[in-house]
């Protein structure tokens, strides 16, 4: 049998597939047509007075995300209109105080996570701080000495 005769006599298998394709509709999963893509945002510029308004606003204590939905931008260029204003938008890091305070709470047994929780910070954050006042850190497994 040639290459011709073999495809178009399609054995029984074959012919049931091709018979089951022919009700498939014809787009994946019965869906509709792809939704046309979204229109790109225009970016808004903030006018100099509505700035100083945003600056004002962060350092009364408005957050980051209150002042996205107040004036309709994205959370980095407000990050980007603070810095340029001379504001540190960075998270507080602990202060020598609270790092003497989470090397005692770590040698009475807290966890890395524990103590970052209390102080509102990451555990890496205080992991890098009680690594860097030289704190012998534990395993992951290990527990403090009891005293």
């Amino acid at each position: 049998m040639g290459a011709v005769e073999a495809l178009s006599n399609h054995s029984t298998p074959v012919q049931r597939l091709l018979d089951l394709a022919k009700t498939w509709p014809d787009t994946p999963n019965g869906a509709g047509p792809a939704p046309p893509p979204k229109p790109f945002k225009t970016l808004r510029k903030l006018k100099p007075a509505e700035v100083d308004e945003l600056v004002e606003q962060y350092q009364a204590g408005s957050s980051v995300y209150q002042l996205t939905k107040h004036y309709g931008i994205h959370r980095i260029t407000i990050g980007r209109l603070l810095r340029s204003r001379g504001i540190d938008t960075t998270a507080s890091a602990l202060t020598q105080e609270q790092v003497r305070e989470a090397a005692q709470f770590y040698t009475d047994g807290w966890s890395c996570k524990k103590i970052a929780k209390h102080f509102g910070v990451g555990a890496e954050t205080v992991r890098e701080r009680l690594h860097e006042a030289e704190i012998p850190m534990r395993g992951p497994h290990e527990r403090a000495q009891k005293r």
